[in-house]
């Protein structure tokens, strides 16, 4: 079974799981993958009515995404794999609107609150390597995203983690020349 080609046409939006190294990828999802791979279609929606066309449920293509998100992190954590980085942050924002668009919305929640630290770290590696433009809008994002960990969650943690990338943010802000300004948490639409 060649689950990499799978997982890479599942999401041609993020073209960097080219790069990673899924050999000790184990999922008992393999049987629908290699048919998946084999069919030939792409995207994510496709993935999903091609598993409940053959007998499986949303639940089914959540339990997969999340699997997916899970070896990522695992394979960063390590072997501090630097290609894994911009897929573990993208694929955390897809994995956000599609668990709550189709009704996991506490799936993402616990997602949110495992892995909120996680990306804001990510994404400062990655805003590190990037032109201004980009770095920036990965600290905005993850910054956005520590506020919504800060008001879901009573936990001192998100707190501390929203303040260390309101700070990641403000230091790209000035190392770039922008004068942007700090997101409010009513505009939280990231």
């Amino acid at each position: 079974m060649d689950v990499k080609n799978a997982i890479v046409s599942m999401f041609p939006e993020i073209p960097e799981l080219g790069e990673i190294d899924f050999s000790q990828y184990s999922t008992s999802y393999g049987p629908i993958l290699t048919k998946f791979a084999e069919s030939g279609k792409s995207g994510l929606r496709a993935f999903e009515e091609f598993v409940i066309a053959n007998g499986g449920t949303k639940a089914d293509v959540g339990k997969f995404l999340i699997s997916v998100f899970q070896y990522l992190l695992i394979h960063y954590r390590r072997f501090r794999d630097e290609s894994t980085e911009v897929p573990i942050f993208k694929l955390f924002l897809t994995l956000k609107g599609w668990l709550n668009e189709n009704g996991f919305q506490n799936d993402y929640r616990r997602i949110l609150h495992s892995f909120a630290g996680y990306i804001v770290d990510v994404a400062e590696k990655i805003a590190n390597r990037s032109d201004c433009d980009t770095g920036v809008a990965y600290m905005r994002t993850a910054y956005m995203l520590a506020l919504e960990a800060e008001e879901a969650f009573e936990e001192e943690y998100f707190s501390e983690l929203r303040e260390k990338a309101g700070e990641m943010l403000k230091a790209f802000y000035e190392k770039c020349g922008i004068k942007g300004e700090m997101p409010e948490k009513r505009e939280r639409n990231c």
